[in-house]
């Protein structure tokens, strides 16, 4: 028995009280800690999730989208350093764009090019009435959604501070379209999925109902009136989330990653490199992904992803060797259980 067996118990339990809904996959120096499903993957047919459930995981695949501009860096197609202007023809740039802004300012949320929505709103009102407008069920590749950031204004200066922005990668999936002539679906697949062996994960379309799909619910209140997030998020997904996928997928994805089947093992290293981030901060940011700081040292990398009926999580502790990755259908719950492993496995974890 290992340390992480009454986490079972602990996690039927918040399914039970509908904290959490999901699956849990631990991995520690190539060995399988625990693996764990429990909830619902659809509430109104009663179906539970097991470990191989598809989910939406949000922001999550942003990792996926900043692997494949990666390889087209590798591979002499893109420069992390030359002007977007120099690739992007004027129909696929926003107004903010100017010729200093580079792929390094959009992987590392340095450019202070404008979000198309309120990352902060915590009601998702900001999201919903994005997706009213464009509407979300007609959005199908990141040409889409341009059109909700494009006439707006800069909100600062690129390479001067570090903010969160979708919109950037919105513009890196543009980029990736226009410089191979292949949707980013497509560019995704064979650059980094089918590498990685992600055979599981995909940018589907939701209303084909991908097999073993869980479906997103979203809600405050009595569980009862909580709604599936149908309606609620884009036609497919888009490069800066969306992508369905799997804990071993994600897990596989980690994997491939570090050992350097999917980038050389420079070009890694300035993923994993803080970019325009405070130094004293814990919290910073590479190309494409989330980073844990201690001092000035990286700890954690991965990526966490929230959209409405969706939370997820993906992390790896360096020092332990240890990936921790929980997906949950519902848009509250998995945090609570990354820090729950954390503590259980003595994991330095500085996160609140």
């Amino acid at each position: 028995m290992n340390d992480l067996e009454g986490l079972r118990p602990w996690l039927d339990d918040r399914a039970g009280q509908s904290l959490f809904s999901g699956v849990v996959l631990v991995r520690q120096g190539g060995s399988t800690l625990i693996e764990h499903a429990a909830g619902l993957a659809h509430r109104g047919h009663r179906v539970p999730p097991t470990i191989d459930t598809r989910f939406q995981v949000a922001s999550v695949g942003k990792m996926v989208t900043a692997v494949a501009a990666l390889r087209l860096v590798e591979e002499g197609a893109l420069s992390l350093d030359r002007p977007l202007t120099g690739y992007l023809p004027p129909q696929y740039r926003p107004a903010a764009l100017d010729d200093r802004h580079t792929l390094h300012h959009l992987l590392s949320h340095t450019s202070g090019l404008p979000n198309y929505f309120d990352d902060e709103d915590e009601t998702w009102e900001s999201w919903t009435a994005a997706m009213d407008r464009i509407p979300g069920y007609k959005a199908a590749g990141p040409s889409d959604l341009l059109p909700l950031f494009a006439d707006l204004p800069a909100v600062d200066d690129p390479g001067v501070e570090y903010v969160y922005c979708d919109s950037n990668f919105v513009v890196v999936g543009l980029l990736l379209e226009w410089v191979t002539g292949k949707p980013f679906a497509q560019v995704a697949t064979e650059l980094v999925l089918e590498p990685a062996r992600m055979t599981r994960s995909g940018f589907f379309d939701l209303d084909r109902e991908p097999e073993d799909h869980a479906t997103g619910y979203m809600g405050e209140g009595p569980v009862e009136t909580w709604r599936a997030n149908t309606f609620s998020l884009t036609y497919r997904g888009m490069p800066d989330g969306g992508m369905t996928s799997t804990a071993h997928d994600l897990d596989a994805f980690l994997t491939s990653l570090r050992s350097g089947e999917l980038l050389h093992p420079d070009t890694f290293s300035k993923m994993i490199t803080p970019h325009g981030t405070d130094p004293e901060s814990w919290d910073a940011y590479g190309y494409g992904m989330e980073l844990v700081m201690e001092n000035e040292r990286v700890t954690i990398i991965g990526h966490s992803g929230s959209d409405p009926g969706v939370t997820a999580n993906i992390f790896h502790y360096l020092a332990r060797d240890t990936t921790v990755v929980v997906i949950c259908n519902q848009d509250r719950g998995a945090w609570a259980v990354v820090q729950k492993v954390a503590e259980e496995l003595d994991l330095n974890d500085p996160r609140d």
